[in-house]
């Protein structure tokens, strides 16, 4: 299938959701008891993802977060509210649904959270040509979106590119166990779904080790879905980019062992 038509599809479907308030199926472990406390419900209604990794503790006051895939902005909010009113946040987004609502929301989380501008800007853009300058950015956060990029491993570069030296990565997305057939490759419903497009672990952290990053590692994993034996899953992962005086040497990346198949539920 073209990647121009992958694109296309992904974005009709969450131009789509966000107008009708569909449910994504994404697993998702958002805190929404406090979210709600300063994000409006339109937003709230909206996002989707499959972890949480802007309220893993790796937000760092007066940080620049960006946010591949912001939907309708309820990771770069809650990125606001942690690097504070001296930090700043940028979200991308290729669905200009999604764009106008976070847009429309951005001054109203800002004054909930007590600043007197927002923090917070929406560019529209594809994550794997980032409207972001080179060397900018200490802290990169995507929840289930770079699943799906028809070529994650030009999104993997240009996160790399995109980084400052010495900054670091912290991403959730759906991955599977094994190479997803081309029966779901061309199933343009199932990429909107978080499964077509998945690599497996293996893959996914090669590319980004390809792309520059160092020590990559899990922080979290867990099952979702079984389909025709493939099973998919949750992760968190973290990585950095270091400055340039530090050597790959210096770096060690704890060992990875992908989960056992007895640890999937929910077959369907």
């Amino acid at each position: 299938m073209p990647t121009d038509a992958i694109t296309q599809k992904v974005s009709e479907r969450y131009a789509k959701a966000a107008n009708t308030g569909e449910q994504m199926c994404c697993p998702t472990s958002y805190d929404m008891g406090h979210l709600k406390t300063f994000i409006p419900e339109e937003v709230l209604k909206i996002s989707y993802g499959c972890g949480t990794p802007a309220g893993l503790k790796t937000v760092r006051a007066g940080e620049t977060v960006l946010d591949i895939g912001s939907g309708g902005g309820i990771d770069c909010f809650e990125a606001s509210r942690l690097v504070g009113p001296t930090g700043r946040v940028i979200g991308i987004d290729m669905t200009d649904t999604m764009l106008e609502i976070a847009r429309k929301n951005a001054s109203v989380v800002a004054a909930n959270l007590g600043y007197s501008n927002s923090n917070v800007e929406f560019r529209k853009g594809l994550a794997d040509a980032m409207p972001v300058e080179d060397g900018t950015i200490d802290l990169i956060i995507s929840n289930c979106v770079i699943n799906l990029a028809p070529d994650k491993r030009k999104v993997f570069r240009e996160m790399y590119r995109v980084a400052k030296p010495g900054g670091r990565f912290t991403i959730s997305d759906i991955v599977s166990d094994q190479t997803v057939p081309q029966y779901l490759v061309h199933d343009t419903q199932k990429w909107g779904d978080c499964l077509s497009g998945a690599l497996t672990l293996t893959t996914y952290m090669t590319g980004m080790t390809e792309a520059g990053f160092l020590g990559i590692h899990l922080v979290k994993f867990s099952p979702w879905r079984v389909i025709d034996g493939i099973h998919f899953f949750s992760v968190t992962l973290t990585g950095y980019k270091l400055p340039p005086a530090t050597t790959a040497s210096s770096v060690r990346t704890p060992p990875f062992e992908a989960p056992s198949a007895d640890l999937w539920m929910n077959e369907v």
